[in-house]
């Protein structure tokens, strides 16, 4: 891990064995593999951690590229929830190769389709199969300088719950949940804010961090456990496609936005009694 930002990964809670801060509040853009999002990241002030996908950090290493050189100013997170039919090329070698390589700070590993339409045999499976890649991957990367972060998998609290014990075998308690799904036809929003304080109060994580979600609107209604948002919202938030302002100003208007996020994700969540409250209705990410 590079060395001048050791202490920025222990203060956002995601180096193994560090205490990890009550509210630290941290927004992480998603990024695409292109120059204008490059360009928006170098030299701006208000960036700690970014994230990119594993197909964007699998092009980067075959151009002998690391997250280091790619982005030598922040943390860089590398997360496998992609497009269902990309996930069948990954598997643990890939991964764990891919890790090693690359060397990302933060690493969402082996993510694994599991939908309410699936049968409780086939969610079932797929669970089972997650979590032993999962644990092959962790076991394998164990001494390599990157944080390990495991998606929450399943639709009933009996198939989370096998994710919650896995996660503590290994040694793992800051977790990630994927909230783009919410989405995608229709909107779930509701449903998301319950099912997060479900596996905050089921699980007892020491940090939660939502993936695809950086709605303020939903992101004040969270249970406190939620330390971190990652998503895409910060590109219409930055007015990054806008061709008259300059990535000067670009990077001004994405701080603003980003300290509101981050004064919400610090103290602003409702606690699990009264999730229940009405909220305004927007879109996810």
């Amino acid at each position: 891990m590079r060395r001048e930002q050791r202490a920025t990964v222990e203060s956002t809670g995601f180096t193994a064995g560090t205490p990890l801060p009550d509210n630290p509040g941290v927004v992480i853009p998603r990024l695409e593999r292109s120059t204008v999002h490059q360009e928006f990241v170098r030299a701006n002030p208000h960036l700690s951690v970014v994230m990119i996908s594993v197909e964007a950090a699998r092009r980067f290493v075959e151009r002998d590229v690391t997250a280091a050189s790619a982005f030598p100013d922040v943390l860089v997170a590398v997360t496998t929830t992609i497009h269902d039919e990309k996930l069948d090329w990954w598997y643990p070698d890939r991964e764990v190769s891919l890790v090693r390589d690359f060397q990302p700070d933060i690493y969402l590993p082996c993510d694994r389709p599991v939908y309410a339409g699936d049968s409780p045999a086939e969610r079932g499976d797929t669970i089972r199969r997650y979590l032993k890649d999962l644990a092959d991957v962790t076991g394998r990367l164990e001494d390599a300088p990157v944080a390990i972060v495991p998606l929450v998998k399943g639709v009933t609290e009996a198939e989370r719950r096998r994710c919650y014990q896995k996660f503590r075998e290994l040694g793992l308690d800051r977790w990630a949940y994927y909230c783009a799904q919410y989405f995608l036809y229709g909107n779930r929003g509701e449903t998301l804010v319950q099912d997060v304080h479900s596996i905050a109060k089921e699980g007892s994580p020491r940090g939660l961090m939502l993936v695809g979600l950086q709605s303020g609107s939903y992101l004040g209604r969270m249970p406190a456990e939620v330390f971190a948002a990652a998503g895409k919202r910060w590109i219409g938030q930055s007015n990054l496609r806008n061709d008259a302002l300059s990535m000067q100003q670009i990077q001004r208007h994405y701080g603003t936005w980003k300290r509101q996020i981050e004064t919400i994700l610090d103290g602003g969540q409702t606690r699990l009694s009264d999730y229940g409250s009405p909220g305004v209705t927007v879109r996810g990410d």
